[in-house]
């Protein structure tokens, strides 16, 4: 096999995965609502985008959210430990931790 296809092989390998894990994620977002840390519209598109490869002005961009708005929300969810973050010249790109969220939810019951 070459590499073209192995690549094409492990892109629907991880379609299919994140087909499987779109229930039990929705189910997380909706307990981090309950517990009001996704209370707002906005909170909850900022954190829809946060899949490690948007930057911050794009999160604020996409979730109508300003900027600022996104860069504290951003910084709770790191002090949590609920997203890690990386940088791309200037901008920062969170990633949400979704083990870290089912700890979380875990210890506040």
């Amino acid at each position: 096999m070459d590499d073209e296809v192995i690549l094409a092989e492990l892109r629907r390998i991880g379609n299919l995965l994140d087909l499987l894990a779109a229930e039990p994620k929705f189910k997380l977002l909706e307990k981090l609502r309950e517990k009001r840390l996704l209370a707002s519209s906005q909170r909850f598109k900022m954190f829809l985008f946060m899949d490690g490869r948007r930057t911050t002005p794009e999160i604020s961009r996409l979730s109508g959210a300003g900027e600022r708005a996104t860069q504290v929300f951003i910084q709770e969810l790191e002090k949590k430990g609920l997203v890690t973050t990386s940088r791309m010249g200037h901008a920062t790109v969170p990633v949400i931790n979704y083990e870290k969220i089912i700890e979380y939810l875990a210890s506040e019951e």
